[in-house]
C-alpha cells in the first residue's frame, strides 16, 4: 500500500504546543499583578453592592 502512512495501531507523535515566537514581545508589558489586584478590588465592590441591595430588600 502507501509507504508514507503509519500502520494501523501505530501511535503518531502529536506536538504538545505550537512553536512560539520568543523574539517578539508586546510593545507595552502589562503589569499583570496590578491588573489582578484591580479585578479583585472591583469584585469586592460588586459583592458589597449586592450585599447592600439584598439587605435593603429584606429591610422593607
Amino acid at each position: 500500500m502507501d509507504g508514507d502512512r503509519p500502520e494501523d495501531g501505530a501511535a503518531r507523535k502529536v506536538p504538545l504546543a505550537a512553536p512560539s515566537n520568543t523574539g517578539q514581545r508586546a510593545p507595552f508589558p502589562w503589569p499583570w499583578g496590578l491588573v489582578a489586584i484591580g479585578v479583585m478590588a472591583l469584585a469586592w465592590v460588586g459583592i458589597y453592592l449586592v450585599w447592600n441591595g439584598v439587605m435593603f430588600l429584606f429591610s422593607l
